[in-house]
């Protein structure tokens, strides 16, 4: 008991602002990154693409300069950053350095997923990568899987029939590609060279993945060095790793070090950021943030970047039917307006217009209100002009964009009112 009582009294305790003003300089929000916007993506945190156009926006909001989309599409171009698995799986715009990592990190589980429904219908890994031969050489040029499809000799990739169908396996080639991605022989690119899709092209690589000695360490250090301080809690959720794998990786893998934050509890840093958690500057500036924007969501919910007296303010959420309160939302639909390293309201391209309307908590004094106008209009000219739609995911629509814009402008009439 004696001992344990030391330990806590020796973890230092940070304030919540202290750490938002880490949060805010490791997700290079202060404007003050430098180097190439793969270099700066690839050290402020791995960004969901989800098949919309705010992957270029999450980008702009760490790199405010970026005016072409080229900036970013050349980056994945030339192998700089990567489109792949990553975190739970899901596709993330990551370094070129981690792929190998992200590949070691992801193929266990999977392997063991797809053995479970192989076995269902009686085949194993092993008649999969019996198809792996016709594929490879099909890929004379980059292709889409559909194009593959095309190029196979018939019978190349015999259907695993009316038992496949039954547990979601009718045609083996999405498993023939994942397997053949997992393990390091063929890679994503972009069909047609943009981002904004969830159609890839697959293409041979020069051979099989480089070996990683400890990935699950690599991943966890990676979001260590753009989210830290985070807690055991916040790192399983989005890694997919479970609680009680994590704290032994950060302890005895990372010598990653505790500090407590208050409010929230126990959390992890590297040691190297310590100092730099400890000095880092309040936040300053205002950022148009993307849908589910890292800074948003890495540290368990819009309450730890939001001013409380905005908690009970209730915003939709990305996949759920009914609204949520600041103080409660994991996520949130709306493109969020950030100021000083608070959330302060949000904003959305107004296509019928062809501009952009805002709205925040607080009546925006006039500087404020000037620089909102400014920046939400530069955004939208961005969006239609030099992506050319404004839809934040695969499924979102040009209608559903507008239906949020008028949303957002009513809420700002509503204020006008008040006054």
């Amino acid at each position: 008991m004696w001992l344990c009582s030391m330990v806590l009294r020796m973890t230092e305790t940070i304030t919540l602002a202290q750490a938002r003003a880490a949060w805010w300089q490791r997700q290079a929000l202060a404007g003050s990154s430098k180097g190439s916007i793969a270099q700066v993506l690839g050290t402020s945190g791995w960004l969901r693409t989800l098949g919309g156009a705010d992957v270029y926006l999450a980008a702009r909001a760490r790199r405010p300069g970026m005016t072409k989309r080229s900036e970013l599409d050349n980056a994945v171009a030339t192998g700089e950053l990567r489109v792949m698995p990553a975190a739970r799986g899901c596709i993330y715009l990551v370094p070129g350095t981690i792929a190998a990592d992200l590949i070691a990190f992801n193929a266990d589980d999977w392997r063991k997923s797809a053995e479970k429904d192989l076995g269902k219908i009686g085949k194993k890994l092993a008649d999969v990568e019996k198809m792996t031969a016709p594929v490879l050489a099909a890929l004379t040029e980059p292709l889409t899987t559909d194009g593959i499809r095309k190029a196979l000799p018939a019978g190349s990739i015999p259907s695993f029939g009316e038992a496949g169908k039954k547990v979601g396996l009718s045609s083996p080639l999405p498993l023939v590609l994942r397997l053949l991605e997992f393990s390091g022989r063929i890679e994503r690119t972009l069909e047609g060279g943009k981002l904004d899709t969830d159609r890839y092209l697959w293409r041979k690589t020069a051979g099989k993945a480089a070996a990683s000695k400890n990935s699950v360490a690599a991943v966890v250090d990676a979001f260590l060095a753009f989210a830290g301080p985070v807690t055991v809690a916040q790192i399983a959720k989005w890694s997919g790793l479970a609680q009680r794998d994590v704290k032994p990786v950060l302890v005895d893998a990372l010598g990653a070090k505790p500090v407590a934050i208050e409010g929230i509890g126990e959390a992890y840093l590297r040691e190297a950021d310590l100092a730099a958690t400890r000095k880092a500057p309040a936040p300053k500036g205002t950022a148009l943030l993307a849908f589910e924007d890292n800074y948003l969501v890495n540290h368990g919910g819009l309450a730890a970047v939001s001013d409380p007296r905005h908690h009970s303010i209730k915003v939709a959420i990305f996949g759920g039917e009914k609204p949520e309160t600041v103080g409660e939302a994991d996520h949130v639909l709306s493109r969020t307006i950030v100021v000083d390293g608070l959330m302060a309201g949000f904003w959305e391209v107004d296509p019928q217009r062809k501009g952009a309307v805002w709205h925040t908590f607080d009546a925006a004094p006039k500087p404020l209100a000037n620089q909102l106008d400014e920046l939400t209009a530069s955004a939208a000219s961005f969006l239609l002009d030099e992506i050319g739609h404004a839809k934040v995911f695969t499924l979102d629509t040009m209608d559903d964009v507008q239906q949020r814009a008028d949303k957002i402008a009513k809420l700002r009439a509503g204020t006008k009112k008040k006054k």
